[in-house]
């Protein structure tokens, strides 16, 4: 799995993620998205909106543009009111051509404790077909291969915070194949799904002609390889609340893509304004255990100054990166 920031630091924030294993691309927030190119933003399969600010949701009309001739069902989630809101952008066009259209749109609103959807299709002129809903849940969506979890922060109005976990893989030691005299073929599949279901029996010929275990040979064959675990934290005011639900998010995560808005000489314009100071997002960082801080979101007014914040950042939680494009 790979992330990376879409935008420089004190521009909107987007963070782009795709995968190896799957075709998926994910974009977590969706303003100011022209870094993007024409084949990442087609790519997109899911959009998870923190909230629906101008910064972080302006971007939906770029997507549109550059998706409205493919056939493809894209994946919004967002938080409560998301529907109407995703409904409103559309309407506001005219579809009175679109009969030769498949861009669709199925809109996740996350309100706990319920989960609505609806689907959004150009056939119908992206008119609003309810899909009922379900009951709240940490895991929002499961991938092929992965998995996205969400936390509801205050940003005076609901911000969303997602994370994303890659699952554990069996991969194969090229190096123990070719040590066991081994080629590759079907039979390594095979016995990989009996190990995985723990139903590894019997015995196998070895190219020596040495008979063992295929239990012993699934051993030395595969190792484990753990998925990435990446989270992404955005608008939202320091609380005892927020710091938990925050750090069961981000709990181990290998990289916290986190705003970093304001120094806290002024922490009272943060608070008012429920944002993070630096120190606070690394007291996130630290206190859930992540293994590095990329801090994002930068306030416009710290231009010049963007080595303070890193610094300040770094006091509480030393493993600061800069986030690469």
């Amino acid at each position: 799995m790979f992330s990376r920031l879409v935008n420089d630091l004190m521009q909107d924030p987007l963070l782009y993620t795709g995968f190896d294993s799957c075709p998926d691309r994910i974009l977590f927030d969706c303003g100011y998205m022209f870094g993007l190119s024409l084949r990442d933003v087609q790519r997109i399969s899911s959009v998870f909106v923190s909230h629906t600010h101008f910064d972080h949701f302006m971007g939906f009309d770029h997507l549109l543009r550059l998706s409205i001739e493919m056939d493809k069902t894209v994946e919004l989630y967002g938080p409560p009111g998301f529907i109407g809101q995703v409904a409103g952008k559309l309407s506001g066009y005219s579809w009175n051509l679109c009969s030769d259209l498949a861009l669709d749109f199925l809109v996740v609103e996350i309100d706990p404790p319920f989960v609505r959807r609806a689907l959004m299709r150009a056939s119908e002129a992206y008119s609003v077909r309810e899909m009922g809903g379900d009951d709240f849940s940490f895991e929002i969506k499961r991938g092929d291969g992965y998995a996205v979890s969400v936390a509801v922060m205050d940003h005076i109005i609901p911000s969303l915070a997602f994370s994303i976990r890659e699952d554990d893989l069996l991969k194969v030691n090229t190096g123990a194949l070719s040590s066991l005299g081994l080629r590759p073929g079907p039979w390594v599949g095979v016995l990989k799904r009996d190990l995985e279901s723990g139903t590894v029996t019997g015995d196998m010929v070895l190219p020596s002609g040495e008979s063992v275990p295929r239990a012993s040979v699934a051993g030395d064959l595969f190792f484990l390889r753990h998925g990435k675990k990446t989270s992404y934290i955005v608008d939202t005011v320091y609380s005892e609340r927020t710091l938990e639900s925050a750090c069961r998010l981000a709990d181990g995560s290998d990289e916290l893509y986190c705003e970093c808005s304001f120094l806290s000489e002024d922490a009272d314009k943060a608070a008012a304004t429920h944002h993070l100071t630096a120190m606070q997002a690394g007291m996130i960082a630290r206190e859930a255990g992540v293994k590095r801080l990329f801090p994002v979101h930068l306030s416009k007014r710290y231009n010049g100054r963007i080595r303070d914040l890193l610094r300040e950042c770094s006091s509480i939680f030393p493993d600061v990166c800069i986030p690469s494009k």
